[in-house]
């Protein structure tokens, strides 16, 4: 027995001894593409930071971060999870038929409520229409894929108390129904949290039929699939790694749409609605209109006399290149981004049409809507 707790003692300082000497030796990354986050970095040893205890803080996210073999002790991680038929792990459902889907947060109600009510009070102050386009979350339209015990009623109560509280000057383009009706097709990513380009074509149809254009046809489109290796931010954000890919495919209407993309920040232009270098990258989602941007114009060649004003989560970015084609001007708005006064950007431009697409859980949960009220 005696020598049995010597060898395990030695094993046990032999794996420790070869685990800090990778550790010193082994690159450390500043950024993990698997997680899609910044890593952290190694902290500065000072006086205060020891003192206010940021030191300690610190060293233990960044020996967390840098840990050898990180990725893959996540995967074990997260493997073992569902082995013990663990449903969730940090805010991901694990659901069936390899899906993932965001767990919804414990809803704050006086939060959606002023969101809600800043919504209210733009639309009310405005002469031209304004329609919000609400995208349901995946887990609301494929509550089939979500994994037992889960609560699907949370996602759906969600719905209603958001059409409960907008005001008579808001239309809203309710595109719940026409995406639980093609619930059996792929509108939803598995790995990523945004609709595909067909789930986002879906949506287009119902704000055609709201906003009154004529949405064109599936057949009216050249599909052309763009990727085949896409893991979105689910995948990112769960750990789990024994996933099939995602794949990305990309709308183009047969009769050809000339635009120009003005990106008004980064003072830059391209010509297409795709960026087609983000296919390389791990966020392969930002393909659509090369990701988020403060303030982003669209011009085309379709001499409709529409103008239209988007302002928008990363949902509208699938769903744009079906709008363009009945639209001369595209702006969007990412509140995210966007620090200039919205009112007199408004005035100035005289938009007849302005269109707000928000994910439920964004309108939830994000306070930059708080600046379109002001």
């Amino acid at each position: 027995m005696q020598l049995f707790n010597k060898i395990l003692t030695v094993m046990m300082l032999t794996f420790l001894a070869v685990f800090f000497l990778l550790f010193m030796i082994l690159p450390h990354r500043d950024f993990s593409e698997r997680e899609n986050r910044m890593l952290q970095k190694k902290p500065a040893l000072s006086r205060d930071n020891l003192i206010s205890g940021k030191f300690s803080h610190a060293a233990e996210d960044y020996l967390t971060d840098h840990f050898v073999f990180r990725d893959t002790w996540v995967g074990l991680k997260s493997a073992a999870e569902l082995i013990l038929q663990k449903k969730d792990n940090n805010g991901v459902y694990f659901g069936r038929d390899g899906y993932l889907l965001q767990k919804p947060e414990k809803l704050n109600t006086a939060f959606l409520a002023a969101n809600i009510a800043a919504l209210n009070q733009f639309a009310a102050t405005l002469p031209a229409p304004v329609y919000l386009l609400l995208a349901p979350t995946s887990a609301q339209v494929l509550d089939d894929k979500l994994p037992r015990f889960a609560a699907p009623q949370q996602n759906l109560d969600l719905f209603a108390l958001i059409k409960k509280q907008l005001g008579p000057d808001i239309r809203l383009i309710d595109t719940y129904p026409a995406l639980a009706a093609h619930k059996q097709e792929y509108i939803y990513y598995k790995t990523d949290h945004h609709w595909t380009s067909l789930g986002a074509y879906y949506a287009y149809r119902e704000a055609g039929r709201v906003m009154d254009f004529p949405a064109l046809d599936l057949n009216d489109f050249n599909l052309e699939p763009a990727s085949d290796n896409f893991y979105g931010t689910l995948y990112s954000k769960s750990g789990h790694r024994f996933l099939q890919p995602d794949s990305i495919h990309l709308f183009h209407p047969k009769r050809e749409l000339a635009c120009q993309v003005d990106y008004i920040n980064e003072q830059r232009t391209g010509n297409s609605l795709y960026a087609r270098e983000h296919l390389l990258q791990k966020d392969q989602y930002a393909v659509f209109l090369d990701g988020n941007h403060a303030l982003t114009r669209i011009t085309t060649l379709k001499k409709t006399g529409r103008k239209l004003l988007i302002i928008k989560d990363s949902y509208a970015n699938t769903l744009v290149p079906f709008l363009a084609n009945h639209y001369d001007e595209i702006y969007l708005i990412d509140l995210r981004y966007f620090n200039a006064q919205l009112k007199p950007y408004l005035e100035q431009y005289g938009f007849k049409e302005i269109l707000l697409i928000y994910n439920t859980l964004s309108l939830a949960e994000d306070s930059s809507l708080r600046k379109i009220g002001s």
